[in-house]
């Protein structure tokens, strides 16, 4: 596996992003039947009995070939997700039994750590600017899993539309208009796609959330894909989960960052690395 050349792809993409991607605007009307206040505080309500997550992955990858254009690298990995919300998050991937990487972040510090080749960990400082050099950064991925409240900003303006039997939430920075985050809920005000954009606007992620089951009393999404958009390229991420636990709190340890035996650190806040 070509894992050196795929993180490189990784962690650059973040600097090229160009809004590529499903940037058409959808024809909007006004919203029919549950109003906004209705969408959200049902959807606050499902997000709020999400506190933890247990469940088995399955992860594929699909990336751009790092040394042939035009050809596209898969990699299958099997795993768990782990989930204490509102700051940790733990993802690995496995082949055969061993761990292949991990991505992870507690309120501290986040990282992501390449065995094959490299053995190799990607570390920064929370809302460092290391963060944001890490596609697809943990941080990213609980925003994309759709189980987290969706809180008044005041730096934010909003607006909810209808686009055919969705209703659809914008948030636009007030300064300026850019947008920040939309998200398209269904009838029953469970996201079905989690649009994210940077800064200065441009979309860095889009999240399909293609299948609910019901654990317990709560709808939960078991099902994703998602994209992130270069100006040439695009890098796939489809993420199943199954044995779905909600009321079976992740050890606290997982959470924790280290060192793995013999790995080299990189420090993305110092400044951007390259495997």
């Amino acid at each position: 596996m070509r894992w050196a050349g795929v993180f490189a792809l990784l962690l650059g993409v973040l600097a090229a992003v160009a809004g590529c991607g499903p940037v058409r605007e959808p024809a909007l009307e006004p919203a029919p039947g549950r109003s906004a206040r209705e969408i959200l505080a049902a959807h606050n309500a499902r997000a709020d009995a999400v506190e933890h997550v247990w469940a088995r992955a399955h992860l594929t990858l699909n990336v751009p070939h790092p040394d042939e254009s035009g050809k596209r690298d898969q990699f299958d990995l099997d795993g768990h997700l782990f989930l204490d919300k509102p700051h940790n998050l733990f993802l690995h991937g496995q082949v055969l039994g061993q761990d292949q990487f991990t991505l992870g972040m507690n309120a501290e510090r986040f990282w992501l750590w390449v065995k094959p080749q490299v053995n190799t960990v990607w570390t920064g400082k929370r809302g460092g600017p290391g963060e944001e050099r890490l596609i697809l950064s943990p941080a990213i991925l609980t925003a994309a899993l759709g189980v987290c409240e969706i809180s008044p900003s005041a730096g934010l303006r909003r607006r909810i539309d209808a686009y055919g039997s969705h209703a659809v939430l914008s948030e636009y920075q007030r300064n300026g208009g850019a947008p920040v985050r939309r998200i398209w809920f269904d009838r029953s005000a469970r996201p079905a796609r989690i649009d994210l954009f940077d800064p200065t606007g441009r979309q860095i992620l889009m999240a399909e959330l293609l299948k609910y089951k019901r654990v317990g009393e709560t709808d939960v999404c078991v099902a994703y894909r998602m994209r992130v958009y270069g100006e040439v390229e695009e890098v796939d991420l489809v993420l199943r989960l199954n044995d779905v636990r909600l009321d079976k709190k992740p050890n606290p340890r997982i959470f924790e960052y280290r060192l793995p035996p013999g790995a080299a650190e990189k420090d993305l806040d110092r400044r951007p690395e390259t495997p």
